[in-house]
């Protein structure tokens, strides 16, 4: 148990401890999110045998060095009722939301851990810069647009602050839902009322001509490395799909993957066969690893989508291309859109939202061409 929380000790203790929680002597207590990407430091006060916590910050956001220089003021402010977010009446700023929202989502299990992880960068990277120390009765469309739409035009793109707009819209629903605020201040505010354009599709980085440079550098790399690689290529997952593979979840007898509801973007659960040459190369990954997890460093929880990304930054080293996990979920679709393959196919593959019809057509006539389009792909590159 640690007496002192400092910013270095976090790290080592995010990266080398499973336990969920330290304590540091002047009666704070981190606690790593479930992501272990970082954490919340709360207050802890002893009520006779029970225990109260109360939210002082998250970190990297706060950096434990500015949080124990600043205590007593924090503290100060817990007690006038400035930084909680708990009841009504003590929720007026847009900080203390915000605060309040973050909280809420990392507890609540009907978030996804990929909404949780978007929605904490945003509120700190840019949100409570925007509006922390505003009323929230404030929060009207002229501020918005002032301290939000135009302020943040230099810096992030067009999508970027839509996705900026949508957490923000959806933390002040939920709060005045939940009763934490009296009412909702955007109630009535809509995006079309800062933007009407719409967001071009960026193309992916990576073009057809690419795969078979992008195969040949998959295959020199390390055995889980090349297994993470060709996974994500053959069946165009999400990264954190793939970070989050379980043993339990592939059916190698009939070739299949089943990726559930609660670790997909869209929320949908994910059927989608695999490759005999993908089969091959999970059978003999699961002869040599331990663990329920496929791709993990010690065998207790997955490898984290930090740890991938700096995987494909060594797999792009000493390539005269640059590309992110995201270009080779486009490169799979581009490869499939030029041998022929159907939109309706390529979406399940993909897994975007689909309708009814569609969805009776996965049923009736899509998983042999489905299987046909994996197998094509897989082809190309595992040799």
């Amino acid at each position: 148990m640690t007496k002192r929380i400092t910013d270095s000790s976090i790290k080592f203790f995010l990266a080398n401890s499973d336990k969920m929680w330290c304590f540091d002597s002047r009666r704070v207590e981190f606690r790593a999110n479930p992501s272990r990407t970082g954490g919340t430091f709360y207050d802890v006060v002893y009520q006779g045998k029970l225990k109260k916590r109360t939210v002082l910050g998250k970190w990297p956001a706060l950096k434990a060095s500015d949080l124990f220089k600043r205590l007593s003021e924090i503290r100060g402010q817990l007690m006038a009722g400035e930084r909680t977010g708990k009841k009504v009446d003590t929720v007026a700023e847009c900080g203390a939301l915000l605060l309040w929202f973050v909280d809420h989502i990392e507890s609540d299990k009907t978030f996804s851990s990929n909404y949780v992880k978007t929605a904490y960068s945003i509120i700190h990277t840019h949100l409570l810069g925007c509006f922390e120390g505003l009323p929230v009765v404030g929060l009207t469309r002229n501020a918005i647009y002032k301290r939000l739409y135009r302020a943040k035009q230099t810096e992030l793109a067009l999508s970027s602050i839509r996705t900026a707009w949508a957490v923000l819209k959806r933390a002040c629903s939920l709060a005045a839902k939940l009763e934490v605020v009296a009412a909702d201040p955007l109630k009535g505010i809509g995006w079309r009322d800062f933007s009407t354009s719409k967001e071009k599709v960026k193309s992916g980085r990576l073009k057809v001509d690419d795969l078979t440079t992008v195969a040949a550098a998959i295959g020199e790399a390390q055995a889980l490395r090349r297994l993470f690689f060709t996974l994500q290529l053959c069946q165009a997952t999400r990264i954190e799909e793939t970070c989050l593979a379980e043993w339990s979840q592939f059916y190698l007898d009939r070739g299949e993957w089943v990726i559930p509801a609660d670790d997909t973007k869209t929320g949908v659960e994910l059927r989608t066969p695999l490759a005999p040459e993908i089969v091959e190369l999970l059978r003999h990954a699961k002869a040599m690893r331990r663990g329920k997890y496929v791709f993990s460093r010690c065998g207790t929880r997955p490898i984290s989508t930090m740890t991938a990304s700096n995987w494909y930054k060594d797999l792009r080293h000493g390539m005269d291309m640059y590309f992110t996990s995201h270009d080779m979920r486009k490169l799979a679709n581009d490869y499939w859109m030029q041998s022929g393959v159907d939109s309706t196919v390529r979406k399940m593959l993909l897994n975007h939202t689909r309708g009814d019809l569609e969805g009776r057509y996965e049923s009736e006539y899509a998983w042999p061409l489905m299987k046909e389009a994996v197998g094509k792909l897989a082809g190309v590159v595992v040799k």
